[in-house]
């Protein structure tokens, strides 16, 4: 490497003019041959979060089954009016979907408020607020997107009327927000960036004519990276994005500051040791050359890992910081160098004389003190970084995007107008995929996916859960096995009190059938005389006759009672089918509860209380199925007996009546007939014997039915109110009495919720989670996962044990952001460290100053993010943004390690034997140089702070930190103190040499 250095030099110094031509030519080609990066930005459209997340993939199944298939980002516009919203209001909404359907090409869909009951749901319950769900092809995070949020917030503002507030809000909104906040500071920040490095570079060289060399450079350097990334990015070398802008300038512009420091402080220094300005200019650049190719390949190598990260922020970033700063190192040894040639031999860049040697006396005074005690100042400044990277672990990174963006973005004003009228996370909610291979709009499915939707209903932080069996949010009432056994109760109520009105008529068909009895025995005795004599015949004829008459009053009591027993027992047949019907109704949903219970559900094996309302419903279901269901059934075959063998009784009674009339008006001619009459009176007896029998047995019977219609009644009683009982114990879902039947699929009523919750095909259904907490809170996206792992649990053992379980929504994905960008960090970290590493041990060949100068890069890093934590999520409670570690890291390793490389590569010049006096000389003559740089790029960084984006802010503040801690503390202090006290063995495993 030295003697291609030395070629590098000679080229740059003998040919400068050529050098600057070619360079000038170089950059203003980049700038014009192809679009300005923020055009390549605008047409780039990477996700920010990439497709395979499982929280992306779920979201495009769920718009395939429920949406167009095209939707990959959706919006609200929420409005408000105090006092409510009026008709006026409503017709403006409607207008609006309209407009935007026909001005806003790219809308997939916007909901209709002209539905009646899309307006109802949508309304907030004080009448005051609305929203209108747009969706957009665009992913979020994408210029695309922001595109068509800009063209759609256009189109709202257009006509509102007077006295509604409309703002365009969601998680998309919100995105384009922060980018249009960070390209509206990107500016400003350039301007203060600027600033504080002419500042500080007048105070360190007073000079004009080196901070025009140096802002020249560093225009130069700034100009071809924007145009190397802008060329690259519209050749689809990489992707970029509104990030990529921000964060190459900034570290552009404190990476060429440092390069530019370096070669002009050594050429100073070689000046000041009477060298000639070209002469001057070729040893700095030789000797420097080094120190700034190990710095940049650092940082090139360590930001193009960031390529290989899955997250758009990180992957669109780092490889247009790496292109760029091959590109300063480039200039830096070979532009920087031809101007330093053409500008030096004028005197216009010598070095002013110092202060009195103030400076020189200073540095030389701390390293003489550094060297004399190194055990001392070592523990001294190891322990502030130990300190500061003890607070580290205590960090908690925030996801909220809301919080890092001014407080009246449009986006933060519509979540605030919405929080004001509806429940925390309306339009935040989480979203549960269940996707089976059959149709699953069938009673058993929709009662497995009511069983999951309680699950996930009981976890910690869900305020309510909302699908096919609960589209309020709650269960449906009439799909409660309770409410059905309630009916069913009722119902059988109502036969008992048919049945007990039934036994009156009974009690009275009971008599008149002993009335009956009487009469037949007094014709049997009267016949049974007469066959004793003729001469008998008449006084027997006279009782008959008598026994006749009082026979006809009971057959007339025994007639009137059976035609009431007919109606009676009819009216009873059919109140108790009715109460038949129903009971089986509740007995076979009991035996579903019963088997759910029994053989589906793995906690209720466990539960004390779940295993008794277990039993208690088998003791039920048996006793309704064994006793009162055949009874029922002996009931009504008993009862339409009972009606139709009524109707026989009543015409024989008839007909007995009419022959005893006949017999009464016959009875004079009985003396005629006394010969014959003797020969049958014997029939007659034997007849009337017969129909007294027959008629006791009728007194027997109609006794027992009585008897038995008042126990019926009674028991009939009893399991009404056994099964109002039961209803209430089993109105509770979570033991699962929960049944829809299927004609529910064909109400009206239930067919809205059937298209939100379920798919047109049925193999697809969801669940609208809402949560409690915050939906960018660490709360709600360390849920997202228990929402998938519960529902998976609810339907493990039941008829949808082999669905999917997928989870979409807000919190779902900020959860795979977590998850990625912890992945990217440690991938990204690795590589940082591996390459840091590695240009050490090439440059220093020596593993003992390798490693410990790695070792004070991780330290530096974890104290930077310790201070970070205190100062942002400890005293001002705003945690550190999810993307801060992952920037810093590769920042602080790259460019820290700059400076560490610089001391120790003078340290190995002036101390190869590891003399004391040789370190204390090589921190006195960089101590200045390296100050200087550190803080020019930690003004370069904390300028991010004058920004309204508190991710910016919070990036510059920790890199521009841990800058400040590696240039006074672990450069000045921790590294010499370290190589004065193991002296030469810091250059294991060469062998020390003389200086």
């Amino acid at each position: 490497m030295p003697e291609h250095m030395e070629n590098v030099a000679r080229l740059a110094v003998r040919r400068a003019p050529l050098v600057i031509l070619l360079w000038l030519a170089v950059i203003v080609g980049l700038n014009t041959a192809v679009p300005q990066l923020e055009d390549v930005i605008a047409r780039d459209n990477t996700a920010f979060v990439p497709g395979s997340a499982a929280s992306i993939a779920a979201y495009r199944h769920m718009d395939d089954a429920f949406g167009t298939g095209t939707t990959n980002s959706v919006v609200f516009v929420a409005g408000e009016r105090t006092g409510g919203l009026t008709a006026a209001d409503r017709r403006w909404f409607g207008e609006l979907a309209q407009r935007i359907r026909a001005q806003d090409t790219d809308v997939t869909q916007v909901a209709d408020l002209g539905s009646e009951q899309i307006w109802k749901g949508t309304v907030s319950r004080d009448g005051e607020a609305v929203y209108l769900q747009v969706g957009f092809p665009g992913q979020v995070g994408t210029p695309q997107s922001a595109r068509e949020i800009h063209e759609l917030r256009d189109t709202v503002a257009a006509h509102v009327p007077d006295g509604l507030s409309v703002a365009v809000t969601g998680p998309a909104a919100t995105i384009t927000d922060t980018q249009d906040t960070i390209e509206h500071d990107l500016g400003r920040i350039t301007a203060i960036t600027l600033g504080l490095i002419a500042v500080i570079v007048l105070l360190l060289y007073r000079s004009w004519a080196t901070l025009g060399v140096i802002l020249g450079f560093i225009g130069a350097c700034l100009g071809a990276g924007r145009g190397i990334a802008a060329t690259a990015g519209h050749l689809g070398w990489f992707h970029v994005s509104t990030f990529t802008a921000s964060m190459l300038t900034a570290i552009v512009l404190g990476a060429a500051t440092d390069y530019a420091i370096f070669l002009l402080s050594r050429f100073h220094e070689l000046r000041r040791e009477g060298h000639e300005p070209r002469e001057a200019a070729e040893i700095a650049t030789r000797r420097v050359g080094s120190i700034i190719v190990g710095s940049a390949v650092t940082v090139v190598l360590a930001t193009a890992a960031m390529g290989l990260a899955q997250i758009g922020f990180f992957n669109t970033v780092g490889p247009a910081i790496a292109l760029a700063v091959t590109l300063s190192l480039f200039l830096s040894l070979t532009l920087l160098p031809a101007v330093i040639a053409l500008l030096a031999p004028r005197g216009w860049l010598d070095p002013r004389p110092a202060r009195g040697g103030a400076g020189g006396a200073s540095w030389a005074g701390v390293a003489a003190y550094v060297v004399a005690n190194p055990a001392k100042v070592l523990a001294l400044g190891l322990l502030p970084l130990v300190l500061l990277a003890s607070v580290f672990p205590l960090m908690d990174l925030g996801y909220d995007q809301r919080r890092v963006q001014p407080h009246d973005t449009e986006s933060n004003i519509g979540y605030r107008l919405l929080a004001d009228h509806y429940p925390a996370n309306e339009v935040l909610a989480d979203y549960v995929l269940i996707t089976s291979d059959h149709d699953m709009r069938n009673a058993r499915d929709i009662a497995a996916i009511e069983q999951a939707a309680g699950s996930v209903a009981r976890l910690r932080g869900v305020q309510s859960v909302r699908t096919i069996s609960r589209p309020l949010g709650t269960p449906i009432k009439q799909a409660s096995l309770g409410y059905q056994m309630g009916v069913a109760g009722k119902r059988l109520g109502k036969a008992s009190d048919q049945v007990t009105s039934g036994v009156k008529d009974a009690s009275r068909l009971d008599r008149g059938a002993a009335a009956l009895s009487s009469g037949a025995g007094r014709v049997a005795s009267g016949a049974s005389r007469a066959v004793d004599g003729a001469d008998r015949l008449l006084a027997g004829a006279d009782e008959l006759s008598s026994g006749l008459s009082r026979l006809a009053a009971g057959a007339d009591d025994a007639h009137a009672g059976s035609a009431r027993l007919r109606a009676g027992a009819a009216r009873l047949a059919d109140g108790l089918e009715d109460g038949l019907a129903n009971a089986q109704l509740a007995v076979d949903g009991l035996g579903m509860a019963y088997d759910a219970l029994k053989t589906r559900s793995l906690t209720c094996n466990v539960d004390p209380a779940c295993r008794k309302a277990r039993d208690g419903i088998y003791q039920i279901w048996v006793g309704e199925r064994d006793q009162l269901i055949p009874g029922l059934r002996d009931a009504v075959a008993g009862a339409r007996a009972i009606a139709d063998g009524s109707t026989d009784l009543e015409s024989g009674l008839a007909r007995i009546q009419a022959g005893l009339d006949k017999a009464d008006a016959g009875a004079a001619q009985l003396r005629a007939g006394q010969a014959t009459m003797a020969d049958k009176l014997g029939d007659l007896s034997d007849g009337a014997g017969k129909v007294a029998d027959g008629a006791g047995r009728v007194a027997d019977g109609t006794g027992q039915i009585a008897g038995r219609m008042g126990d019926l009644g009674t028991g009939l009683g009893d399991a009404s109110a056994y099964l109002s009982t039961t209803a209430r114990a089993t109105g509770d879902t979570s033991v699962g009495g929960f049944y829809l039947p299927p004609a529910a699929f064909n109400d009206k009523r239930f067919a809205l919720a059937r298209g939100l919750f379920m798919s047109a095909d049925g193999h697809e259904a969801r669940m609208v989670v809402v949560g409690a907490t915050d939906a960018f809170g660490n709360a709600s996206l360390d849920r997202t996962r228990l929402l998938r792992t519960t529902t998976q649990d609810a339907l493990s053992d039941g008829p949808l044990a082999g669905a999917s379980v997928e989870s979409a929504g807000m919190p779902s994905s900020l959860d795979d952001i977590r998850h990625l960008s912890t992945n990217d960090f440690r991938l990204v970290a690795a590589i940082a460290l591996a390459v840091v590493l590695l240009v050490l041990l090439v440059l220093l060949r020596s593993v003992v100053a390798a490693v410990f100068l790695l070792g004070t890069v991780v330290l530096s890093y974890a104290a930077a993010m310790g201070l970070g934590t205190l100062v942002w999520q400890i005293l001002l409670d705003k945690p550190l943004d999810w993307s801060v570690p992952s920037v810093a890291f590769v920042i602080l390793a790259a460019v820290g390690a700059d400076y560490n490389m610089l001391l120790i590569k003078r340290i190995h010049e002036e101390a190869p034997d590891g003399s004391p006096a040789g370190v204390a000389r090589a921190l006195a003559v960089t101590g200045s140089v390296i100050t200087a740089a550190g803080l020019i790029f930690a003004a370069s960084v904390f300028a991010m702070m004058s920004g309204h984006v508190v991710t910016l802010m919070q990036v510059g503040f920790t890199i521009g930190m841990g800058l400040l801690l590696d240039t006074f503390v672990v450069r000045t202090l921790v590294v010499p103190a370290f190589a004065a006290l193991v002296g030469p063995r810091l250059w294991w495993p060469a062998a020390p040499r003389a200086h």
